[in-house]
């Protein structure tokens, strides 16, 4: 609950965020999944720039998790990240690479926002992605993805038109 008041009622610089800290470090440590849940919840929703390097190894690890559900919040709260200092995780690309081929096509599907931002930013440093992308459309236009995805029984449409965006972009000025 004092998660969901500080995300309704602070907004990202408030001064009161340097207090929840030290309570999103001890839920990220947390063996409680609702308790991590929640924490990479928050950090993903509001968390102040400065604050980024208390939780980003903690996150960082968050990515080997055992349950789907935790990969993917922790891919979320470095997308975060990426939005609002993208510095600081400069040096984790190769854990984006590894939740892109994640086993969980949620996991999969949050590494896609990433990787459209850095793809916007510079696209000649991914396109040695193209066929992993290219291999993933595949399998959501061939209904690979758990029925979940489907929305009208059509398979995953917004990740169709995401890869889409990621391969016009990653194909832009190149006739290959």
């Amino acid at each position: 609950i004092g998660y969901l008041a500080v995300s309704l009622f602070l907004h990202e610089n408030h001064e009161l965020l340097l207090l929840l800290v030290n309570t999103v470090v001890k839920d990220l440590q947390s063996t409680n999944l609702v308790e991590v849940c929640m924490a990479l919840t928050i950090v993903s929703q509001i968390f102040p720039r400065e604050m980024i390097p208390a939780v980003l190894p903690l996150i960082e690890d968050k990515l080997q998790h055992s349950k789907e559900i935790i990969r993917r919040k922790a891919v979320q709260a470095l997308y975060k990240f990426y939005l609002i200092a993208p510095n600081q995780v400069q040096h984790i690309h190769d854990k984006f690479r590894k939740a892109l081929c994640d086993r969980d096509a949620g996991v999969m599907a949050a590494s896609l926002h990433i990787y459209l931002q850095m793809i916007k930013e510079n696209s000649s440093g991914y396109k040695d992605l193209t066929g992993s992308f290219v291999t993933i459309l595949k399998q959501v236009v061939g209904g690979k993805l758990p029925i979940d995805f489907n929305y009208h029984s059509v398979p995953a449409p917004w990740l169709q038109i995401q890869l889409l965006r990621i391969l016009g972009l990653l194909g832009k000025d190149d006739p290959r």
